[in-house]
């Protein structure tokens, strides 16, 4: 199968938008979050307090499932793009196609390491389409996918505690549970950001190198 070269500028600048506003939305969860703490120690909720926090706190949540959902569909198509890229830049015999490469992140179990072999490859392709096997990967693959584990136990950590919470004790730990996921995330959204940025950036530099026309789609 033979593939076409297209731009990942518009895509990137994009993702690059919505990496920073998940990492603010992460910041104004922390804060709530932390509300949510200073209001649990407080030794007195009212049921109105209650209510307004649990109002903000949902407000929030939908708000980053949103996000999270939209952030999902334009790394996809991105993921997508970028691994085509590199084979018509000359890269040859990888381990994921570029349909498997989004498609591993949502299969239990295997989600634990082909989404990053596939990330791996398509970095190292990135840099040196002729001989990716033998290039080295960058710091920023194994920050991301080691950082992204651990979000999603800490995430899961949390949801339990929460659901599972049956006294103010219980409800402080899911908050601090929550508090952790949030940070974690901010960083996350900043490393993330670096890695397409950096992958995107070699793309470039390997088209001019090649001196290949390039194919404009805009997002």
């Amino acid at each position: 199968m033979e593939f076409s070269y297209r731009d990942l500028s518009g895509l990137t600048k994009l993702l690059k938008t919505l990496f920073i506003a998940g990492a603010v939305l992460s910041v104004i969860s922390m804060l709530s979050s932390f509300l949510q703490l200073s209001l649990l120690q407080s030794g007195h909720v009212t049921t109105e307090a209650a209510d307004a926090n649990d109002l903000r706190e949902r407000v929030i949540g939908l708000i980053e499932m949103a996000l999270f959902i939209f952030t999902t569909v334009f790394v996809s198509i991105w993921i997508v793009r970028a691994n085509r890229n590199v084979r018509s830049l000359g890269a040859k015999d990888m381990r994921i196609t570029p349909g498997w490469a989004v498609g591993y992140f949502f299969i239990p179990i295997v989600n634990l390491w082909r989404p990053y072999q596939a990330m791996s490859d398509l970095w190292r392709a990135s840099q040196n389409p002729s001989d990716w096997i033998r290039s080295n990967v960058g710091s920023a693959v194994p920050a991301w996918w080691t950082l992204w584990i651990i979000s999603g136990i800490v995430g899961r950590l949390a949801m339990q505690k929460s659901m599972a919470a049956h006294g103010i004790a219980d409800l402080e730990a899911a908050t601090w549970f929550y508090i952790i996921n949030s940070t974690l995330h901010i960083i996350i959204c900043f490393v993330t950001l670096a890695m397409v940025s950096q992958i995107a950036t070699a793309q470039k530099t390997q088209l001019d190198y090649q001196s290949m026309p390039i194919s404009t789609v805009s997002v």
